[in-house]
């Protein structure tokens, strides 16, 4: 066997493997700008900076600079925005990227709260017990003001896998058991990053494994408008 052969046979597998993560970034493009269509969003090309200053104050972070791509909103009152985030700087080159969406919220406290949820398909244990203190670690992605909070005894073995919020909060004063209850559920869409401080609250994508059902989505923060 010649002694190129193995890297020949290497780099075809990277070509495949390109050429099926490239297939398969188009499909899910396709997908939700289909189901975007059929939910009714609709380009607010105009509202981008807005929506550029309202998500860097929610994620309050001063070492990055947040951009907001392809904005769209649902016709009518509550607003409800989808768009994709990009987060520029910190220690990598290449932004992270982040299908998010953007909706008022009344809830008992202005502060800033992030809760990481998990799908039900995944089953409390010791793996999302590491997610959780993971996620909730002292990232430099992470808000300036927020800590990991400790989870009441309540919520284990629930969906909600962690929480960040102003040193020495308490969960319950930061949000009330029937938006909680909703939230939970948002891990099942692919919402597993949600964001809360002052009057708004978005959902993002975590994972480009999870697809981000949006029509799910909406359809479940439908109470909370």
């Amino acid at each position: 066997m010649p002694t190129y052969l193995p890297f020949v046979l290497a780099a075809v597998v990277v070509v495949i493997l390109l050429v099926w993560s490239i297939t398969a970034q188009v499909k899910r493009h396709r997908s939700q700008k289909a189901a975007l269509a059929q939910l009714g969003f609709k380009p607010c090309p105009e509202q981008k900076s807005w929506l550029e200053e309202t998500v860097t104050r929610i994620e309050n972070n001063k070492e990055f600079r947040y951009e907001v791509r392809e904005p769209k909103r649902l016709p009518g009152e509550p607003a409800v925005y989808y768009y994709i985030k990009y987060r520029h700087g910190g220690v990598r080159e290449d932004a992270d990227a982040e299908e998010e969406i953007l909706f008022p919220l009344k809830r008992p406290s202005s502060d800033g709260l992030i809760l990481i949820v998990k799908p039900s398909s995944l089953a409390p244990g010791l793996a999302t017990r590491m997610i959780g203190a993971v996620a909730t670690a002292n990232w430099d992605a992470q808000p300036d003001d927020l800590q990991r909070l400790e989870l009441p005894p309540d919520l284990k073995d629930t969906n909600l896998m962690g929480a960040l919020g102003p040193p020495g909060a308490s969960l319950y004063n930061l949000i009330d058991m029937s938006t909680l209850s909703v939230v939970q559920g948002l891990g099942d869409t692919g919402g597993m990053m949600v964001r809360f401080r002052n009057a708004w609250c978005s959902a993002a994508s975590a994972s480009a494994q999870i697809p981000f059902r949006l029509e799910e989505l909406v359809a479940r923060i439908r109470p909370l408008l």
